[in-house]
């Protein structure tokens, strides 16, 4: 009996122990279960993901309109019409202002055989003195419908024993042919200054036959002293002188201007393709100053040099048609 209940008793203590493990075994596993997770294969419980929505546009919004300025547009000025046709325009073809030291000959010039050169007087002026006879250098032949101005401003001497003036030189193989751009007798004289044309030159001037008339090549000469202005004589101050004609044309435009620029005259030669130059033949520029035959020169005047203060050849080209 005493046995049985010691059995009893050994069998207690063990179910008691038993439990007692059993209440430890299920603490360590809640221990492992909150620091590791579940130790089973069972799935982890779902997480609630966020709802994915596709996106929205934007309503339109309208721009936002703002007032005009006050300030008036600006004025946009329409483009001028371009001109089919432009006018041609003067281009220099030759210039000479007559810059350097006093005594030296101009550059663009040669002196003629026979004659004495022209020097520069250091003030921006030629001196061409007494039997003083030079040619440009440069000589042109331009294109047929061509428009040619020669130009110069220069002082007249103011002898009548003289005569000084620029011309230009264009020859045919027979005739010499010149324009004189102004040529001057001095103030004592009746026609005073003239220009003109020639065609030939008379070297028999004492025989009193007129060759170059006879052969039907006699001068067109026009004095123009009548036309100057009482206080403003081309013998006492500058004057510029020009020359206008149209290469294989007929006719020369003589103009001139007094030293404060008021047209003195200006004169239309009588139409003759003769006493224009042609583009066979180049064309000269010359200065010269020659004594009168002894019988035609009159006393008075002390100046007998002409002074240049500058030359200019201008064109105008003809423009393209068709």
């Amino acid at each position: 009996m005493d046995r049985l209940r010691r059995g009893d008793a050994r069998r207690g203590d063990r179910r008691s122990v038993a439990v007692l493990a059993a209440f430890v075994l299920v603490g360590l596993t809640a221990c492992q279960t909150a620091t590791d997770g579940p130790a089973s294969d069972s799935p982890a419980p779902e997480v609630p993901q966020p709802a994915v929505t596709a996106p929205v546009a934007a309503a339109p919004t309208s721009p936002v309109v703002t007032a005009p300025a006050t300030t008036a547009p600006p004025v946009v000025e329409p483009a001028p019409a371009p001109d089919p046709a432009a006018p041609p325009v003067w281009e220099n073809l030759f210039v000479d202002h007559f810059d350097g030291p006093a005594g030296t000959a101009a550059g663009q010039w040669h002196t003629m055989t026979g004659w004495n050169d022209a020097t520069l007087d250091g003030n921006g002026r030629l001196e061409v003195g007494r039997l003083a006879q030079i040619r440009s250098t440069s000589g042109w032949v331009l294109p047929v419908g061509t428009r040619v101005r020669v130009s110069a401003s220069l002082v007249m001497p103011d002898t009548s024993s003289n005569y000084a003036a620029i011309w230009v030189q264009h020859p045919n193989p027979a005739d010499p042919r010149e324009i004189d751009v102004i040529e001057s007798y001095g103030p004592k004289k009746t026609g005073g200054a003239q220009l003109g044309s020639h065609l030939c030159y008379d070297e028999t001037l004492d025989d009193d036959v007129d060759d170059c008339g006879a052969a039907g090549l006699g001068p067109e000469l026009w004095p123009v002293a009548k036309n100057f202005a009482d206080g403003a004589k081309p013998w006492n101050s500058s004057w510029e002188y020009h020359a206008e004609f149209t290469v294989g044309g007929d006719q020369v435009l003589f103009e001139a201007e007094d030293g404060s620029g008021h047209q003195a005259y200006a004169v239309t030669s009588n139409p003759d393709p003769r006493r224009v130059p042609g583009n066979a033949v180049p064309f000269h520029l010359r200065l010269s100053n020659k004594d009168v035959d002894p019988q035609h020169a009159l006393p008075g005047g002390s100046r007998h040099s002409m002074y240049v203060d500058w030359v200019t050849v201008q064109v105008m080209y003809p423009t393209a048609t068709g």
